[in-house]
């Protein structure tokens, strides 16, 4: 009864508040980005069409080694998708994002985000990656329950 009684702590009703104002939008972000990045992996990894036409386009950039490096495009971005729907080592998943798309935009795209509109996709992933590593673990993920279990906060 004294419990229900007691005065409500204001700074840690803001506390909550302010938390939950940055990891709805936060997890959403991570959610979405996650389901991108498994629809671009997938067909890279199991078509070999798709993966032909990806392997060219790598050449077409100049990429270095296009064969290993479009295998690691794809197979990054399906294992980058999956971290992040699930949250689980979402930091990892998102410096995957990071360095594919830091890739995509600056080395194969040449940074031009305002003229390219593919490269400016690339540098938007790139943005969402880089929001997903600063705001790291959300409530709303495998990581946050794992941490919990461990008594580990991310």
């Amino acid at each position: 009864m004294q419990a229900i009684l007691r005065k409500p702590n204001i700074e840690q009703m803001e506390t909550a508040i302010q938390k939950n104002n940055y990891e709805l939008p936060l997890t959403i972000l991570r959610i979405w980005l996650g389901i991108a990045f498994i629809m671009h992996g997938l067909p890279g990894i199991f078509n070999a069409d798709f993966m032909a036409g990806h392997v060219g386009m790598m050449e077409y950039y100049n990429i270095p080694a296009p064969g290993i490096m479009a295998y690691l495009s794809k197979g990054g971005e399906l294992l980058a998708g999956l971290l992040l729907l699930f949250g689980i080592f979402t930091r990892f998943g998102a410096l995957i994002v990071i360095i594919n798309m830091t890739v995509a935009t600056f080395l194969a795209m040449r940074g031009d985000i305002f003229e390219d509109f593919q490269a400016q996709m690339s540098f938007t992933y790139l943005v969402m990656g880089v929001a997903i590593l600063i705001g790291g673990v959300t409530s709303f993920s495998l990581d946050r329950l794992m941490a919990g279990r461990k008594g580990v906060v991310s």
